[in-house]
């Protein structure tokens, strides 16, 4: 792994880079995957993550858990998000096999992907504290004591700000002529 050969060389600091990257590659994964819906990408956004961490392994705190997944799960989160930007701005094509799919389970998929595209869109635009309850709680689907011990707040302001992230992304999706 290419991080690996960038944290300093003593073995404790190999063996520490090597136990968060043990604890937290699965659930990097997860968050990356749910944002792109690719393993490729996916497992890239996972890689550039644990490459911003070796390059500020000395700068951070890599005995508190807690904080280094925190830091790890925002970065995987923006390395994802700069993929599905690039992919965006990106002309795709998609093949659609209709011997596989029936008509209405393609304008199912496809009005389906349209609203995941939207959510993702109106998240982003929330100020962070909300968004980044959002992407943890929905995208990267952790638990809100995760969350609350992650971020270094209590369950409670979690349950809190979900709820006004939700209200706030129902006003969003109401003023574009959208109704839950």
């Amino acid at each position: 792994m290419l991080a690996l050969c960038m944290i300093p060389e003593t073995p404790e600091a190999q063996n520490r880079f090597e136990y968060i990257y043990n604890s937290n590659r699965n659930i990097m994964y997860n968050c990356a995957y749910s944002i792109l819906s690719d393993v490729s990408s996916a497992e890239d956004a996972v890689s550039d993550a644990f490459v911003s961490l070796a390059r500020n392994f000395d700068k951070l705190d890599t005995d508190d858990n807690s904080r280094i997944r925190s830091y790890l799960m925002i970065t995987v989160r923006n390395a994802a998000f700069k993929q599905y930007n690039k992919r965006k701005r990106e002309v795709v094509s998609e093949d659609i096999y209709l011997d596989t799919e029936t008509e209405d389970n393609i304008a199912v998929n496809t009005e389906n992907k349209q609203i995941h595209k939207l959510l993702f869109e109106k998240v982003k635009l929330l100020d962070k504290k909300y968004g980044d309850i959002i992407m943890l709680r929905y995208y990267c689907d952790m638990k809100e004591k995760d969350i609350a011990d992650d971020l270094g707040i209590s369950t409670e302001n979690v349950k809190i700000r979900l709820h006004r992230a939700k209200a706030m992304l129902k006003k969003m999706l109401s003023e574009e002529g959208y109704h839950a």
